[in-house]
């Protein structure tokens, strides 16, 4: 499995827990960090993307992950 996909779980976790619209506050994530947030267990890992991601889901949720 990979990391994005990892990743992707948790994002969904965190916008569940809080509440919030997936779509909505998936694409918030996605335009803050320019990362089409489409992932799947065969996504091939990219250390930028995760980053860029985790920065925005710090930005956008107020969590860091």
């Amino acid at each position: 499995m990979s990391k994005l996909w990892e990743l992707n779980q948790k994002i969904n976790e965190i916008i569940d827990k809080k509440g919030l619209d997936k779509p909505i506050t998936r694409g918030r994530i996605g335009l803050k960090s320019g990362v089409l947030m489409a992932f799947n267990e065969n996504t091939p890992d990219d250390q930028e993307k995760i980053q860029k991601i985790r920065d925005a889901v710090k930005e956008v949720l107020g969590e860091a992950i």
